[in-house]
């Protein structure tokens, strides 16, 4: 390329140094790839990607010389044809601009010159930046390699502890590299110690603090609990908490029933948490809780769970049975001893010998049933601090569709019966484990001594089981129906609690009672049927001892005298007497089973329904609070009416819109919509341009704020009202929230302040300050789009400007969807809506000035 104007391949191979700039060179085809290099003199150095030039572009040249650090070097493709083209007067301002934008490319921003020649000598710019980002790749190689050093060291440590885990039996938890959040550790402990698999959270997700994030990559649900005095003494789970010397997160695992162990993830150790080293942990600490395998559930399934999640006390508790079963043979063996050897032959030494053995037994089956009995109170803990929330996650996960189907009485009786797997799991179950063992120990033992005694006995147990059966049978069908009808008695009666205001006002509260009485006649009436099969079992299981015993001595004294020692008679009964006594307890954990099985089986829905599952899908990142129906056509059932019918709203980020219309005319469904609780039949949902449909519902609701009317405060506080269960908040929100929903002096004027008790419902707080508390719940974190279903409606003319003009001051989407019109004079855009059509748009005054529905019902409304 000796001369200007001509064309010359430039290839990998045939490179092109940039030093010429008497010329530039024009890109005739393909692409040019331009790369700083070291100057002459320096050391080699890697190539450095300042840009690419496409065909129709020009590349300049620097000039080069003793002091230059930087030279351009310019690479093509296999097709790429540049052309040299002599620079002209014109062309030094292009080329200045050239070279600078390749520096701020670089850098990102304007690059300070080195000396002030770089006014006139663009090169150094572009020099500076160069250096810079050489220099800066340089510290990110060091700190590369350090990271590296600390991750080698980071995986033999953690090779060590796996090792070492092998004879403590303790999992193998996770240690921190150079670089790593301690947090991430500690978190990960946290779930190691719950036999899960360790989180990641998937790069470019931004949305919401660490701890949920955590929390939602590992599918499990956290709470913020404050730890009490001597809260290492009981087990109460895996727990995250803080250092108070720097809030210096650590795992705190329980290890056995009465001990902790703080996981300090930057110092790598383990310690057993003693009341010093309490002391120095943070009051406030992050439950985990284990969730419920996914996917749909059966009853069998649920309880595989939760016996792995006590594996070990059921292994402890068969052990003990068995155990307990085997010394109870002692007292069946001695006394044939004593009766058919010892009293004959007057033998007072092995008496002695036999009576220290038979204490000995009694005292080792004490203290068996004393370890059973620990065992059973904290298998039963273990149970209910697992089952009971990871149901409870459960049912809050579950697609909003479902509870269309059940009253909300009627699922907190389902929810509930966990309590009676519990129950049952955890005492009856254990019941039956040492009934079955002592019976078929003892039975044995009958066979061993006379086999026809055995086959009576055998036949005996038979005989009662038949029975117990057909009872039980009878009782299950009786206690279905005892359980539906709890189910529909409970759910009316949380509907006559709720309305007993507007019962009272109307005058129907006679009505009330007999709707009550009739569900309440009903229950008792199929409860009845049920004692009444158990009465069956109950005489049974009465009669079994003494009609067993009359057959066996009735064998007896049909049979020759001498057909059976004394001694060994004396033994089969005393056996058999352990067999009725097995049996019977057996049976008394048959009944409660058959009376809970309907309870439990109603429970079926709540776990084989599969939950919203956001798995896979995108994260919306930080919304900017555009929001977007496009083309939405939605009908609640397949076969019902048409709610929406194609509509398309569009909502620009930081704007105000009001959404009115006629009962019925689909506004809240758009909320619903909105917040994911139904699916568009056509169309869809669009925030920030991103499909809703693809999008995690929970990090997207996480960023949205929703007031309804009929919703209504928790019982708690108003802090606990206002923070919710968000881990990250603190009081601090909860102040500025209240400031902006108009409720801070209110709250500053009562004596608790922040922590001022709400009863149920909310009695103690006026109708105005439940809707500003609604609405400082909403603002508390930070949401990027507000939804308000008549949120304001309770409130005077003053406080609803105040609050107006908070929520103007903030830079969020409003939808507001209101059946007063004069809330919404001040809103960017009115849609009116009826039955399913967006029929009118535009501004108040526009709306006013066509003269349409909108303003025919603002006309109604303001005259």
């Amino acid at each position: 390329m000796s001369e200007s104007n001509a064309d010359a391949a430039l290839g990998a191979n045939r490179p092109l140094l940039l030093t010429d700039t008497a010329r530039s060179w024009e890109v005739v085809r393909g692409v040019v790839e331009v790369f700083a290099v070291g100057g002459e003199t320096d050391a080699p150095t890697p190539r450095l990607h300042l840009g690419t030039v496409a065909a129709g572009g020009r590349v300049f040249g620097i000039a080069d010389g003793p002091g230059r650090t930087v030279r351009l070097l310019a690479v093509g493709g296999i097709d790429t044809v540049v052309r040299g083209v002599p620079m002209g007067p014109d062309d030094a301002d292009e080329r200045s601009a050239w070279v600078d934008g390749l520096a701020e490319a670089l850098s990102g921003e304007d690059v300070a010159p080195p000396a002030p020649t770089a006014e006139v000598d663009p090169t150094a710019r572009l020099e500076a930046a160069v250096n810079a980002r050489r220099a800066e790749m340089e510290r990110e190689g060091v700190a590369r390699v350090r990271a590296q050093r600390s991750a080698r060291a980071t995986a033999m440590a953690g090779a060590l502890d796996g090792m070492r885990a092998l004879v403590d039996d303790e999992p193998v938890l996770p240690l921190t590299a150079e670089g790593d959040d301690p947090l991430d550790a500690a978190f990960a402990a946290v779930i190691r110690a719950h036999g899960l698999p360790a989180p990641e959270v998937p790069p470019g997700v931004t949305s919401g603090d660490r701890i949920t994030l955590l929390a939602r990559s590992a599918r499990v649900r956290t709470r913020r609990v404050r730890l009490a005095d001597g809260w290492w003494r009981q087990d109460s789970g895996p727990m995250v908490g803080y250092l108070s010397e720097g809030h210096q997160p650590v795992a705190l695992v329980p290890r056995g029933a009465t001990r902790y162990e703080l996981i300090d993830p930057q110092t790598r150790s383990r310690t057993t948490v003693t009341a010093d080293l309490a002391a120095a942990v943070e009051a406030d600490a992050v439950v985990v809780y284990r969730p419920l395998p996914e996917g749909p559930l059966t009853i069998p399934a649920l309880l595989r769970s939760a016996l792995l999640h006590t594996r070990s006390d059921v292994l402890w508790l068969v052990g003990f049975s068995i155990a307990s079963a085997l010394v109870a043979l002692t007292v069946p063996i001695v006394t044939g001893r004593i009766v058919g050897t010892v009293i004959p032959g007057a033998d007072v030494p092995e008496l002695v010998q036999l009576t220290l053995a038979l204490a000995v037994s009694a005292i080792a089956g004490a203290l068996f049933q004393v370890a059973t009995a620990t065992a059973v109170v904290r298998t039963q803990g273990r149970l209910d601090g697992y089952l009971v929330p990871a149901v409870w996650g459960r049912l809050l996960s579950l697609p909003t569709a479902f509870f269309r189907r059940y009253s909300a009485g009627d699922l907190a009786v389902r929810v509930q019966s966990v309590d009676a797997m519990v129950r049952l799991v955890g005492s009856g179950a254990v019941v039956a484990l040492l009934g079955v063992a002592t019976a078929v120990f003892s039975l044995a033992l009958i066979w061993v001594y006379s086999t026809v005694f055995g086959v009576i006995a055998t036949l005996l147990i038979a005989a009662l089981g038949v029975i117990v059966w057909l009872s039980a049978r009878a009782q299950y069908r009786r206690a279905q129906a005892v359980e539906r009808t709890a189910g529909q008695l409970s759910g009316l009666v949380l509907e006559l609690v709720a309305g007993i205001g507007k019962l009272r006002v109307a005058g129907a509260h006679e009505k009330a009672f007999q709707r009550w009485a009739e569900r309440f006649r009903a229950r008792r009436l199929a409860w009845n049927d049920v004692r009444r099969a158990q009465n069956v079992v109950t005489v049974s299981i009465g009669v079994f001892p003494i009609l067993s015993s009359l057959v066996l001595f009735a064998v007896v004294g049909l049979s020759d005298s001498d057909a059976i020692p004394a001694g060994q008679f004396l033994a089969i009964n005393a056996a058999f007497g352990q067999v009725v006594a097995a049996v019977v307890s057996i049976v008394m954990v048959a009944t409660q089973l058959v009376q809970s099985a309907p309870a439990m089986k109603r429970m079926l829905p709540v776990i084989a329904e599969v939950p919203e599952d956001d798995a896979g899908k995108a994260d919306p990142g930080v919304l900017r609070g555009a929001v977007e129906f496009s083309g939405v056509t939605f009908r609640y059932l397949e076969d019902g009416p048409v709610v929406l019918d194609d509509v398309s709203i569009r909502i620009a980020a930081g704007s105000s819109v009001a959404l009115v219309g006629p009962s019925g005319s689909g506004k809240s469904t758009l909320g619903r919509l909105l917040l994911g609780f139904e699916v568009p039949e056509e169309g869809g949902v669009y925030l920030d341009d991103q499909d809703l449909a693809g999008l995690d519902l929970r990090a997207v609701r996480r960023q949205l704020g929703v007031v309804l009317q009929s919703v209504e405060p928790l019982p708690g506080t108003i802090l606990t009202n206002i923070l919710g269960d968000a881990v990250d908040l603190t009081t601090d929100d909860a102040w500025r929230a209240a400031e902006h929903a108009g409720l801070a002096d209110d709250v500053r004027a009562m004596p608790m302040g922040m922590h001022t008790a709400i009863t149920e419902g909310g009695s103690t707080l006026s109708g105005g300050q439940r809707q500003r508390l609604l609405i400082a719940r909403a603002l508390a974190g930070d949401p990027r789009v507000l939804l308000f279903d008549e949120a304001t409606s309770a409130l005077d003319n003053v406080t609803q400007s105040i609050v107006a003009d908070s929520l103007a001051a903030l830079t969020v989407t409003r939808i507001v969807i209101a059946h007063r019109l004069s809330t919404v004079r001040d809103v960017d855009r009115i849609y009116y809506l009826e039955r399913g059509r967006v029929l009118e748009s535009g501004s108040f005054e526009e709306l006013m000035a066509l003269g349409g529905r909108f303003a025919a019902q603002a006309q109604r409304q303001l005259a």
